[in-house]
C-alpha cells in the first residue's frame, strides 16, 4: 500500500516532491493509476507496480507493508569491555540473541538460555564483531544492537514488516539519545537531544545519498544476512559504506522513524567532542569509496552569490540576489509545467 510521501505537489499530468526534489511527468493513464495507488487502493497490474516502484524509488510516495507474520529474526549484540545486561534486558527473550565479545579485557560471561556469547581472541572492531554475529546467526534476518542502545517493547515489528518486499535490503529505526531532555536538563543533554549525529529526524524519506537521510546508523539496523557485510577495515563509518553499498546495488535501505531506540550519549563536552572526532574521520575513507554519494558542497552561480552575500554584504544586496535565485528557480518549474504557487 502507497501513501503520498510529505510535501508531494500532484499537478495536472506531474508529481513534484521527493529528497532531493524532482519533477515527474506521466500520461493521462499513469495519472489516473498514481492517483489510485496514491489513495491506498491495492492494484495487481504489472503497470501499477512498475509505477508503484518508480514513485517509492523517486521518494514521491511511501510504501507501508501489510500486517503479515512475523519473520524469525536473530539480534547480534557486539560488546567491549562494556556491561551489556541493560541492552539484553530491554531486547527480551523473544528471539535469540548472540553476544559477541569483541575481545573484552574481561570476558563477558551470562547465564540467559537465550542468549549465545561469541568471544573473539582480539579486538577487531565493531565492523568484524558484527560480521561475526551474521555468520553465527541462523535467520535470514539480523537485527544488530549496540550494546549502548535500549529497545522498547515490539519494536522489531515495524521494521521486520518492510521485508515482505523482496528488494529491501536493510531497515532502521529513529535512534534518539538517551540522555534526559527537558527544562531541567543540563546543557549538555538538551545539545544532545537536539543535536545528536544517530538521530535522523522524524520523516520516513528515501534513504539514499543526496536525500535527507543518506544514512542509517548501525546503532540500531535489521539486515537480510545474505545482502549484507561490514567493511571490516573500517572502525568508523562501517555503516554508511554498507548503505550506500546496497542502495548502489539496487537494495532499498528503509528509515522507519515510527520506531525509536535510545542510544546513550558521552556524559561530558570532552567525550562528546572525541566521539565526534572519531565520526569525522570516517569522511576520508568514505569519500575514496564512494566519490560520488559524499558531496561536500553543491552550489551554482547564483546560489553561491547568494551565500556570498548573504555572509559578507549589506542586507539588501543579499535580499536582491536571493530573490534573483528563487525567481530564476520558479521560473525553470513553472515552465516545466508546475503550478504557481509551489513552483
Amino acid at each position: 500500500m502507497l501513501r503520498p510521501a510529505r510535501g508531494l505537489v500532484a499537478g495536472d499530468g506531474l508529481l513534484f516532491g521527493g529528497a532531493p526534489p524532482r519533477l515527474l511527468r506521466l500520461t493521462a493513464g499513469g495519472s489516473a493509476v498514481a492517483r489510485s495507488l496514491l489513495a491506498g487502493e491495492p492494484s495487481d497490474s504489472d503497470a501499477a507496480r512498475v509505477l508503484g516502484r518508480r514513485l517509492v524509488d523517486a521518494g514521491l510516495a511511501r510504501s507501508y507493508p501489510p500486517a503479515t507474520g512475523r519473520p524469525p529474526v536473530t539480534v547480534v549484540v557486539p560488546v567491549r569491555d562494556r556491561d551489556v545486561s541493560g541492552c539484553l534486558d530491554a531486547l527480551g527473550d523473544r528471539d535469540p540473541v548472540v553476544v559477541v565479545d569483541d575481545g573484552s579485557r574481561v570476558p563477558v560471561s551470562l547465564e540467559r538460555p537465550h542468549v549465545t556469547v561469541l568471544r573473539l581472541a582480539r579486538s577487531t572492531g565493531p565492523a568484524a564483531a558484527r560480521n561475526a554475529g551474521l555468520d553465527a546467526a541462523a535467520t535470514d534476518l539480523v537485527a544488530c544492537v549496540d550494546s549502548d542502545v535500549e529497545v522498547t517493547a515490539g519494536w522489531l515489528d515495524p521494521l521486520l514488516a518492510h521485508f515482505a518486499d523482496p528488494v529491501v535490503a536493510a531497515v532502521a529505526p529513529r535512534v534518539r539519545p538517551l540522555a534526559p531532555a527537558g527544562p531541567r536538563a543540563t546543557v549538555l543533554a538538551r545539545y544532545l537531544a537536539g543535536r545528536s549525529p544517530l538521530d535522523l529526524g522524524p520523516d520516513d524519506v528515501v534513504v539514499r545519498p543526496g536525500s535527507s537521510v543518506a544514512y542509517v546508523p548501525s546503532a540500531a539496523i535489521v539486515l537480510r544476512r545474505d545482502a549484507a557485510r561490514f567493511d571490516e577495515r573500517l572502525r568508523v563509518g562501517e555503516d554508511v559504506d554498507l548503505v550506500w553499498r546496497l542502495v548502489a546495488a539496487g537494495r532499498t535501505v528503509r528509515y522507519e522513524p515510527s520506531v525509536s531506540v535510545a542510544h546513550r550519549e558521552p556524559d561530558s563536552w570532552a567525550g562528546v567532542l572525541r566521539r565526534r572526532h572519531a565520526y569525522g574521520r570516517s569522511a576520508g575513507p568514505l569519500a575514496a569509496r564512494h566519490p560520488q554519494a559524499l558531496t561536500h558542497l553543491q552550489a551554482g552561480p547564483l546560489r553561491l552569490g547568494a551565500a556570498v552575500a548573504a555572509a559578507g554584504a549589506p542586507p539588501a544586496v543579499a535580499t536582491v540576489v536571493a530573490a534573483g535565485v528563487t525567481a530564476a528557480t520558479t521560473r525553470r518549474l513553472r515552465a516545466a509545467g508546475l503550478p504557481r504557487r509551489p513552483a
